[in-house]
């Protein structure tokens, strides 16, 4: 789902390539060249270089290699702290083992290599959206208008990669691993495949928000359901059903009307 253009980021976007590799720097190029919206403003080779182009050039966003000699691409991230307006930060890398660490260091995104057009276009469209979010906070702390601003979510994709944290335990999975997402207190239970449910402080509807509809149905104000993780259902009785998940052990229990919203979008 791509924002429509009044709430996402207009104008060009200055961007810079750090990898050691020039064949890398010119594929991501290359592929960067069907959106004319991000400006190249500069590369470098290594992280020390890009320090000190970040510096000169100002970018809006970095897309970064982790493995490079000597350092790799998160020994840049502490080089950066003295930055008055830290650039968004793309991982570009062919070991995707280290997404993990990626998404700890609140980079927007992790691209693997080769890159992928399509998963890329995905990308731009959350850059895009993430330098209107800065705007808008900035702007409305210019005017004192509130003592925040709310950020809107970029809504994910099947494909996209989630981090889950409850606690010390901490997961990434695919958005379409993901079954379910319930109400629990002033909490949201995610239930995912191959791993323990997850207890996370946000609302039900900040997950409605970002996991896409295609794949996520609404069928109480406490439960969104992934219906393509869905592996049978069973009646209990006239008011109660349970829903088999994917990987699951524990059922959802589900009321009448819950059923009966469930059955109408399978």
């Amino acid at each position: 789902m791509i924002p429509a253009d009044g709430d996402s980021f207009a104008g060009p976007i200055r961007a810079i390539l750090v990898d050691d590799e020039p064949l890398m720097r010119d594929h991501l190029r290359e592929r960067l060249a069907a959106h004319p919206e991000i400006v190249i403003v500069g590369e470098a080779h290594g992280v020390k270089a890009a320090v000190d182009l970040v510096t000169a050039a100002k970018p809006d966003v970095i897309f970064l290699d982790v493995q490079m000699s000597p350092d790799n691409g998160f020994d840049l991230l502490p080089r950066l702290e003295g930055v008055e307006t830290l650039p968004a930060l793309v991982f570009v890398t062919a070991y995707d083992k280290y997404a993990l660490k990626a998404f700890e260091t609140h980079a927007l995104d992790y691209l693997t290599k080769p890159v992928h057009p399509a998963r890329l276009s995905r990308t731009i469209v959350r850059l895009k959206q993430s330098l209107a979010d800065r705007r808008h906070a900035a702007s409305a702390d210019k005017k004192q208008d509130s003592p925040s601003a709310e950020v809107s979510a970029v809504p994910l994709e099947a494909m996209d990669l989630v981090r889950l944290q409850d606690g010390g335990y901490i997961r990434m999975v695919e958005v379409r691993q993901i079954a379910a997402a319930q109400v629990h207190g002033d909490y949201t239970r995610i239930l995912a495949a191959g791993g323990k449910l997850v207890m996370i402080k946000s609302t039900l509807s900040s997950w409605e928000r970002k996991l896409p509809p295609t794949l996520f149905h609404k069928i109480s104000r406490r439960l969104l359901i992934n219906c393509k993780q869905i592996k049978h259902i069973a009646r209990l009785d006239r008011e109660n059903a349970q829903v088999f998940l994917n990987g699951i052990a524990e059922p959802l229990l589900l009321s009448r009307i819950e059923l009966r919203r469930l059955k109408s979008v399978l």
